[in-house]
């Protein structure tokens, strides 16, 4: 499981390695969050010229030379060379100590994962399945912009195919740190509610927690810390620990630190994040989030998305390119059984009391062992229909 933090991005340093779709779409999350954005590329799409013409992001028009990540808070490489992104990563997080790396879809070399994210303007909503199952949050997001009247950050920066500006709306900017055996440090002098909440996710994600009373900080030694969370910031002001050297939370002052923990609805590796823009709007937020408890806890989820997460290496395997993993993936999560006419599996999404004879209700229904039956067979004959045996 990952860590959801909404991280303030206003006026911070922002770097952006790769001009394609994918940086893109890295960009304009960042910029309507408020972040400074740099992009280096020696070509870059349509929507990034136009934005680097208007100032809004400067561009490097060039490849990433050493020494080019120094100084930022927030790099991502997202070019289409594993050489390349190997190396950002390497001279961002292990020399310059930067703690917001991320590698497109290389988790060994990310310090945190994108979310998928919907917004109304008032209420943020972000999707994670722990890297574990993108198609299945694809389809969550999908139906929050249908249900909930929201619209996904993909869609922005383009009107009728032609590139318009992108502005700061003030939002915060939804990731999911990597915690596995990383130290993070509480800072408090009771355990309110707030605090076994953030206590809780920590350990689920596998961090290792330190505890500490505001009298001892000045005797430990946290500076090496990934994440501090502290109750009050007076509590981190001391002369051994600067702010800067870490990502950290205040809870009773959220526009203080670098991030803060939102409301979550968690069911294993799905983690769906709820935050308010600026705090405010509380109400509705927790309106919301009532909601999606109902609809989301313990309704069976989690399995599925562990299910098929357990199978994406033999996929991995077994199909040499992204488009037909995501393709294969695609169908066995569409396969419907028994019908008389077309039907595709909604997921429990649109029809809470489905009982179609579907990949989604085996899981449910615990038939975990003809589930998996079933994904060996397809793969089977997707291979053979693509001649790859």
């Amino acid at each position: 499981m990952y860590y959801p933090a909404y991280i303030n991005l206003k006026n911070r340093k922002c770097l952006v390695v790769g001009g394609g779709t994918v940086a893109e779409r890295k960009v304009v999350a960042m910029l309507i969050s408020g972040g400074n954005v740099t992009v280096i590329s020696p070509d870059a799409t349509e929507l990034l010229r136009f934005l680097a013409k208007n100032d809004t992001i400067h561009w490097h028009k060039r490849n990433i030379r050493v020494g080019d990540t120094n100084g930022y808070f927030l790099v991502c490489a997202a070019t289409d060379f594993t050489d390349i992104n190997t190396t950002v990563f390497t001279e961002a997080h292990e020399k310059n100590n930067i703690r917001l790396v991320n590698v497109v879809d290389v988790i060994p070399q990310c310090t945190f994962a994108a979310a998928s994210v919907v917004t109304d303007g008032d209420i943020m909503l972000s999707i994670s399945t722990s890297g574990k199952s993108p198609a299945t949050s694809r389809r969550i997001r999908e139906h929050f912009e249908e249900t909930l009247n929201t619209s996904s950050l993909y869609t922005l920066g383009y009107e009728n195919g032609k590139p318009v500006p992108i502005e700061n709306q003030g939002l915060p900017y939804p990731v999911y740190l990597l915690l596995e055996n990383r130290n993070c440090v509480v800072i408090t002098d009771e355990n309110t509610d707030e605090i076994e909440r953030r206590l809780s996710l920590l350990r689920q994600c596998g961090a290792n927690v330190l505890c500490h009373a505001p009298n001892e900080v000045k005797d430990c030694n946290i500076h090496d810390a990934f994440l501090v969370i502290a109750k009050d910031k007076s509590y981190v002001d001391c002369s051994q620990w600067s702010p800067s050297d870490a990502l950290y939370e205040i809870i009773n002052d959220v526009g203080t630190g670098t991030h803060f923990t939102p409301q979550v609805i968690v069911d294993d590796n799905l983690i769906i994040s709820i935050a308010s823009k600026n705090g405010k709007d509380v109400r509705k937020e927790k309106h919301l989030y009532q909601r999606l408890i109902h609809q989301f806890e313990n309704k069976g989820y989690g399995a599925f998305i562990e299910l098929l997460g357990e199978r994406r290496q033999q996929v991995l395997d077994a199909f040499p390119t992204s488009k037909m993993r995501a393709d294969f993936f695609e169908k066995i999560i569409d396969h419907v059984s028994n019908t008389t006419t077309f039907q595709t599996c909604c997921l429990n999404l649109k029809q809470p009391k489905c009982s179609a004879d579907c990949l989604f209700n085996w899981v449910r229904d615990s038939k975990i062992e003809h589930a998996n039956t079933f994904i060996t067979e397809q793969i089977k004959t997707q291979r053979a229909n693509l001649n790859l045996n």
